[in-house]
């Protein structure tokens, strides 16, 4: 039985992991935190923010500039674990009123402090994504339309893992219901990474005529890796005996890590160094809107201004986070190539540090400790997504907004995004504006939102279901930007005639609609 103490050590979760899949250790601090931000990137008002979404939406935009102080969002789902009601809140979590408390584990000996569903026999899928955005900007020049949005992401997929591997991995080998099976697994895959990135924007108007305006942009820019691991499995064949004795038939897995640990002293190094891989992630998309009544052509080219052209209904079609990160620094990666030992003790294998764990995983297969390590290099690409989003503007201040996103799994290893559909009703003004998300997650879980912008500054969840007492708590999400918004017509949002009026813009009312 491993003590509370062992249960908090940061190998203790992964370690479980490698005596079931027996891939060896992926060690990563998490952080809960927002994926889809519906309450940001969509709107007219949107500005630098809509980039995430779709580089081509800021073509036209209320906004002429936009400075975005900050941004910061967090998203965690999963269909394992979960706090009960009517405790398990986000609202109580905050507050401190729920503390976790420990409870014996449904089979064998020992505590755990959080529940699982145990007896689902579905694939277990987790997802948590975190983004926190720095001073970005937003400005137009005529037709053209840049933006540089600096900011650190911290992604983590599990997906397909089965209910067996979760079960072992938590609860530990005396998990009883599960013992003496014959389990054959495949194609699960585990992967974690936190990144720097510095995008830069460009957005321009390909196309108009009298009913439709065409527009495409792009996103590129660095990406430095702070950390990185997975593991995928292709396929695995165990019989667990008893709460000590393993065989494994079949491991075909391969796993690598670059992570913010002393392999050998087993401390983290937070900042030594700060950036362990090197690579490029880069946005593309296209937006075709309608109008009912026809464009104005014609302007006083002097006297133009960029100004916002209103639609009745438009598409944008967009692939977004195409890239990469090599990890070189403080990387490993250890495969295990249809490999098997028919007796394996687990009451042996006690370490000390990732190193000691690493090279005793490589032993028990390949007989020596450092076999399985085949390079110190390692690729992981990015959450690459396609997606589709419609605007409808029904009526004065009302629009409807519908999303989808599917991932893009064409390479392993890959942090995969869950596949999301989104209809969202919304109001907006130049200082007031209302979201209301409804979103159905990974194809089976519904959830309601709401998000609200009071000048520039920005509040929202994409989950309220998080906060309240009436079912158990699987997820939580939560996001609140600000910025300073520059409206195209000449406006400054907190003055009537704006801080840079002149008295030629009147001239320029008879050529507006």
């Amino acid at each position: 039985m491993a003590s509370e103490k062992d249960h908090k050590h940061p190998l203790n979760y992964v370690r479980k992991i490698l005596i079931v899949v027996l891939a060896t250790g992926l060690c990563m601090g998490q952080m809960l935190y927002g994926q889809h931000t519906i309450g940001l990137i969509s709107g007219n008002y949107a500005g630098s923010a809509g980039t995430v979404i779709n580089p081509s939406s800021i073509a036209n935009s209320w906004l002429k500039a936009d400075i975005s102080l900050f941004s910061a969002s967090g998203f965690v789902e999963n269909n394992y674990f979960y706090l009960p009601a009517p405790e398990g809140t986000i609202s109580n979590i905050i507050t401190g009123d729920y503390t976790f408390p420990f409870f014996s584990k449904p089979y064998g000996k020992g505590q755990r402090s959080v529940r699982t569903y145990y007896n689902d026999n579905s694939p277990k899928n987790i997802f948590i994504q975190s983004r926190v955005t720095g001073p970005s900007a937003m400005f137009s020049l005529r037709d053209h339309v840049f933006a540089v949005r600096i900011g650190a992401r911290a992604v983590s997929s599990t997906r397909q893992v089965p209910y067996d591997i979760a079960n072992f991995s938590y609860y530990g080998m005396d998990f009883k219901p599960q013992q003496n099976i014959y389990f054959v697994r495949q194609n699960y895959n585990m992967a974690s990474m936190a990144w720097y990135e510095l995008n830069l924007s460009y957005a321009t108007v390909l196309k108009r005529s009298q009913t439709n305006h065409w527009s495409a942009g792009i996103t590129i820019g660095p990406a430095l890796g702070y950390s990185g691991a997975y593991i995928t499995g292709y396929d695995t064949r165990y019989i667990v005996y008893n709460d000590s004795i393993l065989n494994v038939e079949l491991l075909d897995a391969e796993l690598g890590l670059a992570l913010s640990f002393d392999y050998e002293k087993d401390v983290a190094e937070w900042l030594n160094p700060m950036v362990r891989g090197l690579g490029w992630g880069m946005d593309i998309g296209i937006t075709w809107q309608f109008r009912d009544r026809h464009y104005q052509k014609k302007f006083p080219g002097n006297f133009y201004i960029k100004r916002f052209e209103d639609y009745k209904f438009k598409v944008g079609v967009s692939i977004i986070d195409i890239g990469w990160i090599r990890f070189s620094k403080n990387a490993e990666k250890h495969v295990y190539d249809n490999v098997s030992n028919n007796q394996i003790n687990t009451n042996d294998m006690e370490y000390d540090n990732i190193r000691d764990e690493l090279d005793y995983t490589s032993e028990l297969f390949y007989g020596s400790p450092d076999a399985s390590l085949r390079a110190r290099r390692f690729n992981i690409y990015l959450p690459t997504a396609f997606s589709v989003q419609m605007d409808y503007h029904t009526y004065d201040q009302i629009y409807v907004n519908a999303m989808l996103i599917i991932p893009a799994w064409f390479i392993k290893p890959i942090v995969e995004r869950p596949v999301v559909l989104a209809v969202t009703p919304r109001y907006e003004t130049r200082l007031f504006e209302i979201h209301v998300p409804l979103v159905l997650y990974d194809y089976r879980y519904p959830r309601i939102g709401f998000a609200v912008r009071l000048a520039g500054l920005t509040i929202g969840s994409d989950n309220l279901g998080g906060f309240y007492k009436g079912s158990d708590i699987t997820g939580a999400d939560f996001y609140i930007s600000y910025k300073v918004n520059f409206r195209n017509d000449g406006k400054h949002p907190f003055t009537s005639k704006g801080a840079c009026f002149n008295d030629w813009r009147l001239e320029l009312q008879k050529y507006r609609k």
